[in-house]
């Protein structure tokens, strides 16, 4: 084939899988750019309708030096019920190899996490059925990272902890390791696989789009309340 027909063809097979998940679950949320790897730096999960949102598409693009490149995705999400919370992943041939999902709360407690699904299945899922993990609705963050990496936090006597403890709790959905509970998760991860990154695409249930910040929406209705008091 032609040098531009292969390129036309690849950036087609790259798009096959968030424009079939919109299909079927839709509304798409894809990664603008480069996701941070940290709170701080999280997106915003959020579309201008509004609504529910089902699937998140983006990609792990590794590189770096030292592998200091793209190994680790934060989302910041709306869980608008937490009985019906799920993420898991649709697999196609442009995916990360082996993936790790985490949820933090506002404040950056560990809620819950998934290295693989089962020891027949090895994509990470989170599951809060039965409100296992936790009952309240409210804004999350999300984080996506290339296996082994692992939130952690640098305590002040300079040990380094990881919240979940995924090498030992290899399956399922698990939650904060043990005296973990209390601390807030920021930006620190143990190293991944740095040959480990890829696309990836995950399913959603229990997510809404996060809303406008608080000024924003009420400069909005007063915009649109001068506006009603022009045309009166």
């Amino acid at each position: 084939m032609h040098h531009h027909t292969i390129i036309a063809l690849a950036a087609i097979a790259l798009f096959v899988p968030a424009a079939h998940a919109s299909i079927d679950r839709g509304p798409d949320f894809i990664e603008p750019g480069d996701t941070g790897s940290s709170r701080d730096t999280a997106k915003d999960v959020k579309t201008e309708a509004g609504g529910t949102i089902s699937t998140i598409s983006g990609s792990l693009g590794g590189g770096g030096f030292r592998g200091q490149g793209d190994y680790q995705d934060v989302y910041r999400i709306r869980i608008s019920d937490a009985s019906a919370f799920k993420i898991s992943l649709k697999n196609s041939s442009f995916d990360i190899p082996d993936a790790m999902l985490f949820l933090f709360n506002e404040n950056g407690n560990p809620i819950m996490a998934s290295n693989n699904t089962d020891p027949e299945n090895l994509d990470p899922v989170l599951n809060n059925a039965d409100n296992a993990f936790f009952n309240e609705a409210g804004i999350y963050y999300l984080a996506i990272t290339s296996a082994p990496s692992e939130a952690r936090v640098q305590l002040t006597n300079g040990e380094s902890v990881s919240l979940f403890n995924l090498v030992n709790n290899p399956f399922g959905t698990v939650g904060p390791a043990e005296g973990t509970g209390d601390f807030q998760w920021t930006s620190d991860w143990t190293a991944p696989d740095f040959d480990n990154f890829g696309s990836y695409l995950m399913l959603l249930d229990g997510v809404s789009s996060v809303p406008a910040p608080a000024g924003l929406a009420l400069l909005g209705l007063g915009l649109l309340g001068g506006r009603r008091r022009r045309r009166s």
